[in-house]
């Protein structure tokens, strides 16, 4: 299952937060996953918040892929409690999902 939110940001950009199940290697349910993707009101397409032609993006290549996705959320502009509330709506639909 996913769950894709789109958040209105400061000065027309937008921010996709996509909430899904991790699975580890044998398939077995691992958690959460979050991923959040940005467009610039100029861009046609989302993408991670920074790429290769970020300043910062020397700071991904020493970092582990849970610390990497931390900094792609603090460099969105999305808040924490917008993130809170899309894990809730996917956790809510699962339940109803799974008592379907």
């Amino acid at each position: 299952m996913k769950l894709e939110k789109i958040y209105a940001l400061a000065a027309g950009r937008e921010a996709k937060v996509i909430v899904s199940e991790e699975y580890s290697q044998g398939y077995t349910k691992n958690g959460i996953r979050i991923d959040v993707l940005i467009k610039d009101p100029k861009e046609n397409e989302f993408h991670l918040p920074i790429t290769a032609i970020h300043p910062q993006f020397w700071k991904l290549k020493r970092l582990d892929p849970n610390q990497c996705r931390l900094l792609q959320y603090q460099y969105s502009g999305v808040s924490e409690k917008q993130i809170r509330k899309a894990v809730k709506e996917f956790r809510q639909m699962c339940g109803r999902a799974v008592a379907s």
